[in-house]
């Protein structure tokens, strides 16, 4: 099912471009993409029909490149449409300059794709957690910018808690997000792989699977009453680091887990926990 785009406020983000910039004939061969790209699977018979368009019809829409300073250029918007010439044997390619820092190279990277096409859940989950660590903003924060509830946003960023072969499956579109929401809050990790083999392997809806886990005689997700004290100091936690946060046990005995998901994220945290 197609998912509604981002709010209007996520133009907040981003200088809006001048309204008329000059096209520029670059070689195809001297753009490298993005290394700030979201996006972590191309549809390869979605690039071969965008191709045979632009094979027949030429590039409507212009990338976005920003020069290097060795001559060359990386792409900050279009990275489909740039893979797609290739395919079509396309030499060179229509596009408009952007002088941005790289703060801003990340940004418009994150946008494009957030507002132009639907990224599948793992990567709109990542790319939110992206624009949470690159702005430090707490999730309320970005809800009021991307004009999303925040409800929306911490159920998107659950699922980065699944394993990654979980993901990958998502990601293949072998299970949909409503059941990543409902594996991500299994705490044994084994039943949870089962879960996921079963319903890939047995087509079992999300309804299905909620019917499972309430006939279920060992249950594997947590039933017990939400400690408020807990969930508070999480939430705080979170917004403080600026990354999930999940405190396992009681008040008295347990762990702290903090996520990171980058080694530039690491580093930040540890330089900010060793300050303390």
């Amino acid at each position: 099912m197609k998912r509604k785009a981002l709010g209007k406020g996520i133009q907040s983000l981003i200088p809006q471009a001048p309204p008329s910039e000059k096209l520029a004939e670059v070689d195809i061969s001297r753009i490298k993409p993005s290394p700030y790209q979201p996006r972590r699977r191309f549809d390869q018979d979605k690039l071969e029909e965008l191709a045979t368009s632009i094979r027949n019809s030429g590039i409507i829409q212009p990338v976005v490149l920003a020069k290097d300073p060795d001559g060359n250029y990386t792409l900050i918007a279009g990275e489909r449409r740039w893979r797609a010439a290739q395919l079509a044997e396309m030499t060179r390619i229509p596009a408009v300059f952007r002088d941005l820092p790289e703060e801003k190279k990340a940004e418009y990277a994150l946008i494009e794709n957030i507002q132009r096409q639907d990224l599948n859940p793992v990567e709109e989950a990542l790319a939110y957690r992206n624009l949470l660590d690159l702005y430090q903003l707490t999730q309320e924060d970005l809800s009021i910018r991307l004009g999303k509830k925040r409800s929306s946003i911490s159920n998107m960023l659950r699922i980065l808690r699944l394993p990654e072969e979980v993901l990958a499956a998502v990601e293949d579109g072998q299970l949909s997000l409503g059941h990543a929401k409902i594996l991500s809050g299994i705490s044994d990790n084994d039943y949870l792989l089962k879960l996921a083999r079963e319903i890939w392997k047995k087509g079992l809806t999300v309804r299905g699977l909620e019917s499972r886990l309430k006939k279920t005689t060992k249950s594997t997700v947590s039933t017990k009453k939400t400690d408020v004290f807990l969930q508070d100091g999480e939430e705080r936690l979170s917004k403080k680091l600026g990354t999930g946060v999940k405190i396992k046990g009681n008040a008295t005995r347990g762990s702290i887990v903090i996520q990171y998901h980058s080694k530039e994220q690491l580093i930040s945290l540890f330089e900010s926990l060793i300050q303390r």
